[in-house]
């Protein structure tokens, strides 16, 4: 039953009830905006998700700031899930957004 709550993509994987984040089996220290982003790009996986609906679902509709905080935190996602193991999770759409695709 918990294992169906799981999201994942290559040796990625999400546990959103204890919000633990494993990259080949290797605990990933998020904080809580990254493991959001993370998980709702999860969620949606091969789907395009655009920086708007990015910062409405993880920052909330009431966010102030630029939609430029998407980047910067997929940057920050990226130097921790991708750089250190070689992996590529996250793809950039230009002109567009995020997507993880299987």
């Amino acid at each position: 039953e918990a294992a169906a709550s799981l999201l994942s993509s290559g040796s990625l994987t999400l546990n959103p009830e204890s919000r633990e984040a494993l990259v080949a089996g290797h605990p990933v220290d998020l904080t809580k905006r990254e493991f959001d982003l993370l998980e709702a790009l999860l969620r949606n996986k091969g789907r395009v998700l655009g920086r708007e609906q990015l910062l409405d679902s993880v920052w909330g509709y009431d966010f102030p700031g630029e939609t430029n905080a998407v980047d910067v935190y997929i940057r920050y996602l990226r130097a921790k899930i991708e750089d250190p193991f070689g992996e590529k999770f996250i793809q950039t759409v230009r002109g567009v957004g995020y997507i993880i695709r299987d």
